[in-house]
């Protein structure tokens, strides 16, 4: 069942530095490592958000906002920023620190309510935010990877240990 792409980092590091393209994307919340039925119904997977072990971050994205744009909305918000990664394209990501965010978060209804009915659906998809990041085992754009099809890295641009606002350090 183990999915091809599913690798510990050491093996990712190794594939990559023997030329082969390793692939440049991360889950933003720890995985169980077993498999888990598809939303579809058809099979299992490995990454999945029936397969999130720990909730702790949410991705935030937008597709439409130039990357100051990104940042200006980044810098007014107050919400517990842990990082945001340049995609290497048109999008930051943003990693909310959703643990400091909201108390009770152990189960994928908490996720439902909380994350995509509290913080997407009522708070950010109204200001532009791409709701289709609204899932908890949410890809996001591995920094430090250079993404050849674009010809630009992806690079750490904020990175915060506490999960503080932006605004707040500035």
């Amino acid at each position: 069942i183990l999915e091809k792409n599913i690798r510990r980092v050491s093996e990712w590091i190794e594939l990559f530095e023997s030329g082969h393209n390793a692939g440049p994307f991360i889950i933003v919340n720890p995985l169980t490592g077993k498999p888990a039925p598809k939303k579809s119904g058809d099979g299992e997977t490995l990454r999945g958000d029936g397969n999130v072990a720990n909730y702790r971050y949410c991705l935030v994205e937008f597709d439409n906002l130039t990357h100051e744009e990104q940042i200006g909305f980044w810098a007014a918000i107050k919400l517990p920023v842990r990082a945001i990664v340049d995609s290497g394209n048109k999008s930051l990501h943003a990693w909310i620190d959703i643990q400091n965010l909201f108390e009770k978060m152990n189960s994928s209804d908490d996720w439902h309510y909380y994350i995509k009915y509290k913080l997407f659906d009522r708070l950010l998809k109204p200001l532009g935010v791409d709701g289709a990041c609204s899932n908890s085992a949410r890809l996001a754009r591995l920094p430090g990877y250079y993404r050849q099809e674009k010809s630009s890295w992806q690079k750490l641009l904020w990175l915060s240990p506490e999960g503080r606002c932006i605004s707040c350090q500035i």
